[in-house]
Parts: structure tokens; sequence; C-alpha cells
């Protein structure tokens, strides 16, 4: 069983630590799925297992890692699963902030096997006060998953949703439900196909309604329900705000617009792409709404 990544794009190496700062934030523990096309990073609530994921992240490994090479342990497996650290990951690839004052002219992942399993995270790091590069290692424990388990580890599917918005000002609505969650324990996202999000709160005392109009409606994936699309004029689910707002305060990325799927009475959908096949999911379950 082998692994080796390498990334040589500074702005590359900078997203792939914010990636695992955002991760670092929402789970104790983090799923990396390592396969031939691409590789997964997956957190989720409940910390102990993937059946009800939080947020993953998909990586298109050519597009990304301009080496890239996996070997699993027999021809006929297709993947390479390793558990470890949210938190000893992120910091491991702290050296790739763009905040540090030395300059990293690369950043290689490789699984090795030392006292115990291992991804050696290794970036050639130059300084201010010298012109050769020196390695900085930080070797992060792994549990390599074996093939018997990885039913419990595989990749989340993206639910069908009636309704996808794209919300061009993230920073705005994570402003807002970090405000909303001090006023009731879940809010409702309505979405419309005339282009409006409403996110209402309400209390004993007060509604409130927050209104994002001309949003660009984006067409359900094909293999989700474009029928309810179509009838319906108006969907509507109701989340819990904790949880919207770690997802929102957990973010460590720059990019503006999120894409909403609604998915009515279900759960809510928030897509993130970062840039071209490189996409952050994560699903809020329903909650039953106080009547």
């Amino acid at each position: 069983m082998k692994f080796h990544a390498k990334m040589l794009d500074v702005l590359y190496m900078r997203e792939f630590q914010a990636i695992a700062a955002t991760l670092a934030k929402l789970a104790k523990e983090c799923v990396m799925l390592v396969a031939q096309e691409q590789m997964h990073l997956i957190v989720n609530e409940e910390h102990c297992s993937t059946s009800s994921p939080l947020v993953w992240v998909s990586i298109a490994s050519k597009d990304y890692f301009p080496e890239y090479q996996m070997t699993p342990a027999r021809p006929e497996h297709d993947l390479i699963v390793l558990v470890m650290s949210a938190m000893h990951l992120s910091r491991a690839l702290a050296v790739l902030r763009s905040g540090s004052s030395s300059s990293v002219h690369s950043c290689k992942l490789e699984l090795k096997q030392i006292q115990f399993p291992c991804i050696s995270v290794i970036a050639s790091v130059v300084s201010p006060n010298s012109s050769e590069p020196r390695e900085v290692v930080h070797d992060v424990p792994v549990t390599v998953v074996p093939p018997s388990d990885w039913s419990s580890y595989m990749l989340p599917k993206v639910p069908n949703t009636q309704i996808v918005l794209g919300v061009p000002s993230l920073r705005l609505l994570r402003s807002l439900i970090d405000k909303l969650k001090n006023i009731s324990p879940s809010f409702i996202f309505h979405g419309s196909t005339a282009g409006e999000l409403n996110l209402v709160a309400e209390s004993e005392m007060a509604t409130i309604t927050t209104r994002f109009s001309r949003l660009l409606l984006h067409k359900p994936d094909q293999g989700q329900s474009g029928a309810g699309a179509e009838t319906e004029s108006e969907i509507r689910c109701s989340v819990d705000t904790r949880k919207a707002s770690a997802f929102f305060n957990a973010l460590q990325l720059p990019n503006e617009e999120i894409m909403i799927g609604i998915d009515s009475e279900r759960c809510i959908c928030l897509q993130l792409d970062i840039r071209s096949n490189v996409v952050l999911h994560s699903i809020l379950p329903a909650v039953c709404a106080e009547i």
C-alpha cells in the first residue's frame, strides 16, 4: 500500500491548508478516502461514523497534485481509507498558511509506516534569512481502515433537492446566521423558483425574516427530483440554528458564493465550489419547526 501526492502551486497549498482548518473546526476526526482520480476528506457531526456526514470535500487529484500516486494493498481494491485527527492534520499543514514568514516551495503527503502508520506532511521551506531550502516534516498518525469496514466510511451522496439557489454574499449570510442563533433554536429556509430566499427566525417575542432576491436559480442534478421544482413555486425546510452557525463559522476559505439546495422538510444541502473540480459539501438535516 502506497500513497504519495505533491503540491507545487502556492495558492493550492494555502487552499488545502484552509480546507483542513475548516474541517478541524467541525469534528475531532477526519476520514481521508484516497482513490486514483480523487481525494475526499470527510468529517461528520457524530465524530465516529460517516453514515450521517456533516461536511466533505472532493478534490480532483490530477488538477490539484502534479505528482499523485496511489497503490492499494491489493489490485482489486480501488481505495485507501484513513482515519486521523482533523486537528493534527490542520496543525501539520499550518506552515502553508499565507501569513507565514517563510516561503514554501512544495508540500508532499506520503503514507508511511514508522512506529505507526502515518501521513507525513513534508514542506520544502525557505526562510527569509537563508537561501537554502529545508524540510519541515510533521507525521500525522492514522488508522488504516480494512476493506471489511469500508461500508461505514463511504463517500456520502448529495441528496435530492427541489431547488438550488446561488447566494453571492457568503460573508453576509454567515453574519446573519450568527445573529439568528441567539433568537431561535431553529430557522426556516424558504426558497422560490422566482429566485428568492427567505431566512425566518421565530421566537415568542418576534418573527425576523431576511430576504435575498434576484438570486441565480440553479437546476438540480440529473439524479435529483426535477418534477418537484416545476410544480412547487416555494420550498421550505427548518434546520438547527447551531449546526448551521457552526458550519458557516468554521469556513476558512475566501469564496463569496455558496449554493443552497432545499429538499422540502428533509434537509438543506450547501455547496461551495472552491475551484474547478474542488467542491465542499454540507448537509443540514431538517428539524421539526415549532408551531
